[in-house]
């Protein structure tokens, strides 16, 4: 019996025919589908699941992070070892990766291979085994994941500066899993968290370098499998609490040469925000970056955070500004290293950067506006990049936005638009981060009030 046939919508993301066109369609039972070809060779193909610890209670933010560590384990179709086999075989690469807002598999190979490992990457969701020994396995790969994420400073002061700055909710729930977590990881659990979180209406496929109709038929075909296909079934609206942004403080002493610094604000409204632009424009024309750093076009030696602060101050090692966005807030920051005894002087040295943006020159401006959009477009001469800009996009706001499109949005961004987004930031509480050696790093309160004085009037 055919229970679905062709999309149920189809669309294009561009009107021009010299221009590779994103389709779009959506099957009776929800996933949604996308796909690009831009006819090379190989193909990247991912599975966004509209799933992570965001949407999870502080019991249960961990257990997103779990099911990455069982990604391509044994499934109905292969076992475990022969899934490895197959992917190795057909030299393709294969991954999984949890985020906040969304879990995503995917995998490379070359495009005619993609109806032979599809069904494999659906499995991961539709028809995994969760053995017992490899639930066991994957229990201590987390246990020792802990650990390497203490090598990873930049990644460690990152997450901490989420779990500060939105306090035991939404945006702040851990995305990995601590090591009293892991009593958690059980097959019970996963298989619960299976049927609640990853149902149809919260999949979206993204294929880049494939032919969309073959797209649709092979998704058909591996829902078709498992019985996944009815539309009759009552969809679950994703009930998505607001984020709320506290701002806060989390302080680490470690023995380090250095003192690793991060300072975070919040971005109003986030992707879907008015500050959207702006705030991306903004940390283009702040760059950044480390004081051994060679130069060369397009390398960002002539942004603020280079030329008024890693080439002036000597005990600053390194310093950069960045953004990062979800689906209703985001965060602008500021990342850097330095020689314990300057911590304190280097909090002033960004509020003197910070009231120096009054003063804009029409070419500094526009050069922020030039890095942004051929960062952009060079970027999206990546499969894996473009795959995930596409899926990201309709997970975060539900329509995809093309390259043409932002430039023409950066290109209107005006000074006046980086004064008000830097104001609306700075106006929030701060959030601070401090690991290493931190003997000499100023109170939060202290902080808050050099940044309030650097706030453009």
């Amino acid at each position: 019996e055919e229970v679905v046939g062709e999309p149920a919508v189809v669309a294009s993301a561009t009107s021009s025919p010299s221009v590779p066109q994103v389709r779009f369609g959506e099957l009776d039972n929800g996933v949604r589908i996308a796909a690009i070809d831009k006819l090379g060779m190989c193909a990247c193909v991912g599975l966004l699941v509209h799933a992570g610890s965001r949407y999870e209670t502080p019991e249960t933010a961990c257990i997103p992070h779990f099911l990455e560590l069982m990604a391509f384990r044994s499934s109905k179709h292969l076992t475990h070892l022969r899934t490895l086999k197959t992917l190795e075989q057909l030299g393709a690469a294969a991954s999984c990766r949890v985020g906040r807002e969304d879990i995503i598999y995917q995998f490379d190979a070359l495009r005619e291979y993609v109806p032979v490992v599809l069904p494999l990457m659906f499995a991961n969701i539709l028809c995994p085994s969760i053995l017992e020994e490899e639930v066991q396995a994957a229990r201590e790969q987390a246990v020792e994941s802990i650990r390497l994420m203490e090598d990873n400073v930049e990644g460690l002061v990152s997450e901490r500066l989420h779990l500060a700055a939105y306090n035991g909710n939404t945006l702040g729930l851990p995305l990995y899993a601590e090591e009293s977590d892991v009593s958690k990881f059980t097959a019970e659990n996963l298989r619960a968290y299976l049927a609640r979180a990853c149902r149809p209406e919260r999949l979206t496929v993204v294929g880049v370098n494939c032919d969309f109709d073959d797209l649709c038929k092979w998704t058909v075909r591996s829902f078709a499998e498992v019985g996944a296909l009815q539309s009759g079934e009552q969809r679950e609206l994703l009930n998505m609490t607001p984020a709320k942004y506290t701002g806060g403080e989390y302080r680490l002493s470690k023995p380090n040469p250095l003192c690793h610094l991060m300072f975070g604000w919040e971005v109003e409204g986030g992707w879907n925000g008015p500050l959207l632009a702006a705030a991306t424009v903004l940390q283009m024309f702040l760059g950044g970056g480390g004081s051994f750093s060679t130069g060369g076009p397009g390398k960002g030696m002539h942004t603020r955070l280079y030329t008024e602060v890693l080439n002036r101050h000597c005990w600053v090692e390194s310093c950069q500004a960045s953004t990062v966005m979800y689906a209703d807030s985001g965060l602008f920051t500021i990342y850097a290293t330095v020689v314990p005894q300057h911590a304190s002087d280097f909090v002033n040295v960004i509020a003197r950067i910070f009231q120096g943006l009054t003063r804009i020159s029409p070419e500094e401006l526009q050069r922020a506006k030039n890095q942004l959009k051929s960062s952009i477009h060079m970027n999206l001469e990546m499969r894996a990049v473009t795959m995930e800009d596409i899926g990201r996009q309709l997970v975060l706001s539900g329509k995809v936005g093309t390259a043409q499109e932002f430039a023409r949005i950066i290109d209107a961004v005006t000074v006046p638009d980086l004064l008000d987004c830097l104001r609306r930031c700075l106006r929030t509480e701060p959030t601070l981060v401090a690991y290493g050696a931190i003997e000499s790093v100023p109170t939060l309160e202290a902080i808050k009030k050099v940044f309030e004085r650097a706030c453009p009037p």
